[in-house]
């Protein structure tokens, strides 16, 4: 019987995967379950390939845009759309991490060991004894679930409809961003064009200016005259200005799109519309509102989401119930063995090795499982209602949209008609003036009118264009076809 024993060691190891982790690595193909080229193609994501396809996504875009332009770069540039696109691929990731779990999985782990061993005591007979060896430890172990009640089913489930709407929600973000470019296009446009408006009506008032102060003096009219012409051209110059600035504020807005920088320079091509026909609408927003509830990636994203949280809720249960493992070990190492306290250390190799048939039962798990399903089932709760209120915003959006469209399309059918008058009624003030028959407020009145008819022209034609799109964006059934 030992009275003392002291035994110290020291090694230094080097190992590969197992429980001593060092580094790790992945054999095989870079998608071996062929994960990543089935991502489903949604119709918006079709639509930007397709563009792509057409006519490139460059990183230095031409600084001259067309509608059409600006929209395939605002999808190829855009950070949202990337950022989209990666979600979707990091879940179609995750689809293939839980279609893995239904291989097995095979661990190696291989020691070098430097083994330095000291061991002194009184056994009737003081000993002390000294051990240097250098030997290698190697296990493989392998582990195959083979039934689980329906874990890794719940959990492919999860995570095809987390993929479907990640799918849906970049359909959803390509949308938003198209819609979004067309409308700071026709912001542009407007802007563009009330530059050109501002220029006119500073001329006319140049013109007025310049025949009161000739009437002032040949002595036929008052100094009062030459001095309301006057301020009515100054604010026609101060118009003028602030026009140029919101002008260069929608370029920089519409530069942000297309993921450039706002000081790039932009020159917008604008559309033909001198052959547009009168806007007819061809559907009821009934019709509208259905189609919407259908095909929204918005609605079908919460679609999914639900049904990915039901998946859940059915995976956070079968996570208490057994699962049935094919278990599998083989080790071999040759470390030294001493065959008693006192005794040398002499080599010696080992062998061990098994498989068989493992049951894990979760016995008890401290009432964590109870609440881990209520968690889930209320989040199933709370994904129903988020789905319920998707579908009333995306029935809001439609409705504003489809109302918006039918008044521009009604201020369309006016406004040339309006412009058109006070066109003439202007040019009629401005000659009764000159010939002495009208007086100066009649002028001014009349070109403050065709001022104001000029901008409610540019605004009515650009929004109608822009309701347009809103409107098919608002159902969800945005295309490249509608701007040609």
């Amino acid at each position: 019987m030992p009275l003392f024993r002291y035994v110290g060691r020291w090694s230094i190891l080097g190992c590969l995967a197992g429980a001593q982790v060092c580094f790790g690595f992945e054999i095989g193909p870079h998608d071996p379950l062929f994960q990543l080229d089935r991502i489903p193609p949604s119709p918006a994501s079709a639509m930007m390939a397709s563009s792509v396809a057409s006519h490139g996504c460059t990183d230095a875009p031409e600084g001259h845009y067309t509608l059409l332009d600006v929209v395939e770069n605002a999808l190829c540039h855009n950070p949202k759309t990337r950022a989209a696109w990666a979600n979707v691929q990091a879940q179609a990731a995750q689809v293939g991490v839980a279609k893995a779990a239904y291989l097995p999985t095979l661990t190696g782990s291989v020691q070098a060991i430097r083994d330095h061993t000291t061991s002194q005591g009184t056994n009737v007979v003081p000993f002390s004894i000294a051990s240097d060896s250098n030997y290698h430890n190697d296990t493989l172990t392998l582990n195959w679930v083979l039934y689980d009640f329906g874990l890794r089913s719940a959990t492919v489930d999860n995570a095809e409809k987390m993929l479907a709407s990640a799918t849906a929600s970049q359909d959803n973000v390509l949308r938003t961003v198209f819609a979004t470019a067309v409308k700071d296009y026709y912001a542009a446009i407007i802007a563009q064009k009330n530059i050109q408006a501002t220029i006119e009506i500073e001329a006319q008032a140049r013109d007025v200016l310049d025949a009161a102060t000739v009437r002032v003096r040949k002595g036929v009219a008052a100094i009062s005259d030459q001095l309301q012409a006057k301020t009515a051209y100054s604010q026609a110059v101060f118009n003028h200005n602030k026009a140029e600035g919101d002008w260069r504020s929608a370029l920089g807005v519409l530069a942000i799109d297309t993921g450039q920088r706002p000081d790039e320079a932009v020159v917008l091509i604008e559309s033909d519309m001198s052959s547009m026909s009168e806007p007819e609408m061809v559907q009821s927003v009934g019709e509208l509102l259905q189609s919407a509830q259908k095909v929204h990636p918005a609605l079908i994203a919460a679609r999914a989401d639900m049904e990915a949280a039901q998946a859940n809720e059915q995976m956070v249960r079968a996570q208490g119930r057994a699962s049935i493992s094919l278990v599998g070990r083989y080790n071999a190492n040759n470390q030294s063995q001493s065959s008693g306290v006192g005794q040398p250390y002499v080599r010696a190799s080992g062998r061990d090795r098994y498989i068989g048939v493992q049951v894990d039962i979760p016995l008890f798990e401290g009432f964590s499982r109870t609440y881990k399903i209520r968690a889930a089932h209320a989040q199933v709760d709370g994904k129903e209602a988020s789905l319920a209120d998707a579908e009333l915003q995306v029935a809001v959006g439609v409705w504003t949209s489809y109302q918006s469209l039918k008044v521009s399309a009604e201020n369309l059918r006016t406004s040339q008609d309006i412009l058109d008058s006070a066109h003439d009624a202007f040019k009629a003030a401005e000659s009764r003036y000159q010939k002495g028959v009208a007086n100066i407020l009649e002028v001014l009145t009349t070109q403050t009118a065709l001022a104001n008819a000029q901008q409610q022209r540019i605004q009515a034609v650009a929004e109608w264009q822009n309701a347009r799109v809103q409107l098919a964006a608002s159902v969800g059934r945005l295309s490249l076809g509608m701007l040609y």
